[in-house]
């Protein structure tokens, strides 16, 4: 008998793994235009794969230091800080400018569209993330702290992209 060997994608295999994020991930995770960026190429997997992974190990970080306060803000913030519907390979935002620098406002319209109200730090952890490519540095702990896990995470994302295509 033949099995198949079914692999859930990375962003699955995170939300999972802690029900307290799971909780807090939820309502974004689930929804209809969150699923599309399943369908978006970003580094070495999705949009979403990409997103989630920001957003759990974000989360992990802050619940080790005992920073809960603002986590719910934090786990959104880092959810939709790419909340763009193009594949930034060859596309352009909206505007047509480079993806790099206005991906972020892109993203921020979008999740305010979707999401209605944000708060200060998610409005923050979506609009800074780009920092130092765009010239405002985040100023909220939870925003700081997405800003540099989304830098690791790419990093490690690129290094996997790299070794599948030399494989």
């Amino acid at each position: 008998m033949m099995h198949t060997r079914y692999r859930r994608a990375k962003a699955d295999r995170l939300i999972a793994r802690n029900p307290v994020f799971y909780k807090l991930a939820e309502p974004i995770f689930l929804s209809r235009n969150f699923q599309h960026l399943r369908d978006i190429v970003h580094h070495d997997a999705s949009i979403a794969d990409h997103t989630v992974s920001v957003a759990y190990h974000s989360f992990v970080i802050a619940h080790a230091m005992g920073l809960r306060k603002h986590i719910k803000e934090l786990v959104r913030g880092a959810l939709l800080h790419d909340y763009f519907f193009y594949d930034w390979r060859y596309a352009r935002p909206r505007n047509g400018k480079l993806h790099g620098f206005e991906h972020p406002n892109e993203a921020l319209e979008n999740a305010r569209s979707d999401f209605g109200h944000l708060t200060a730090i998610e409005e923050d952890c979506i609009r800074r993330h780009m920092f130092p490519l765009t010239p405002v540095p985040p100023v909220y702990f939870e925003s700081i702290l997405v800003c540099l896990v989304d830098k690791v995470v790419a990093l490690a994302e690129l290094v996997a992209a790299i070794r599948i295509n030399q494989g």
